[in-house]
């Protein structure tokens, strides 16, 4: 596991540059579920934030099992695991609280039926796919017999425990 200050803003960047990941929870027949969720504009600091209505099927499964995986599949793709908890912040809420969602939840954010999920990461892998110069550059290097034989994917994959 690669754990640097390098390792972490290349996880901080793929999520910042996501509008929507999947996140995956267990369903009563322990299935793994994935659904598309908005993720809230905040830094990265190890935790991720969804808005949710409590009559839906996720906030029950967390409410079962809160272990969770959220993917995150954009230019480049982050796969991080954790634990959910359910939170009722009405000033987080509204923190995070945009006209879309009045559309989208069709309530606005003091109703008691919006509540958060927090996923609290404990271990999160990624892949740096959306630089093509990285990429070119790291290809020209194996041609030219620049770098070693290496295991696909070494420059580009990282695993690190939050």
């Amino acid at each position: 596991m690669a754990n640097t200050p390098e390792t972490l803003d290349a996880l901080k960047s793929i999520i910042k540059s996501a509008k929507v990941a999947m996140l995956v929870t267990h369903s009563p027949e322990n299935r793994l579920v994935a659904r598309p969720m908005q993720l809230q504009e905040v830094e990265f600091d190890g935790d991720l934030w969804f808005l949710t209505r409590t009559d839906t099927d996720k906030f029950d499964e967390i409410k079962t099992n809160d272990d969770v995986n959220v993917i995150i599949s954009e230019k480049s793709y982050a796969s991080i695991s954790g634990t959910a908890e359910i939170v009722d912040d009405l000033n987080k809420k509204k923190e995070f609280w945009n006209k879309a969602y009045e559309v989208m939840f069709d309530m606005d954010y003091t109703d008691p039926r919006l509540i958060l999920i927090k996923v609290k990461a404990e271990t999160a892998e990624y892949w740096e796919t959306g630089s093509t110069i990285k990429l070119a550059y790291n290809f020209m290097k194996k041609v030219v017999g620049k770098e070693e034989s290496v295991e696909p994917g070494k420059s580009t994959n990282e695993t690190l425990e939050l």
